[in-house]
């Protein structure tokens, strides 16, 4: 798995499928993470999803198991923000 955070601020999970030289993206089983400084993360279901090369800022991998074990419901933080050059 691997997570996506864009230029406007999003943070996109998901399963890479495939990239090309300009990193556009696919990702398969993927969710969208919104975070709140007063609920928990929220996870809105995405499922296959292109995300165009341009509109990345970062890319990272994630541990299956660190991640399973954390309680996204109890976790607040500020929404992240555009990124600004």
């Amino acid at each position: 798995m691997v997570a996506i955070v864009t230029q406007d601020g999003r943070m996109i999970v998901g399963t890479l499928k495939g990239f090309d030289q300009t990193v556009n993206l696919i990702l398969d089983e993927s969710h969208e993470r919104v975070f709140s400084s007063t609920a928990g993360v929220q996870q809105v279901v995405l499922g296959l999803y292109i995300i165009r090369g341009d509109n990345v800022a970062i890319i990272g991998e994630i541990d299956d198991e660190a991640d399973a074990s954390i309680d996204m419901a109890n976790v607040k933080a500020e929404p992240l923000n555009a990124v600004v050059y």
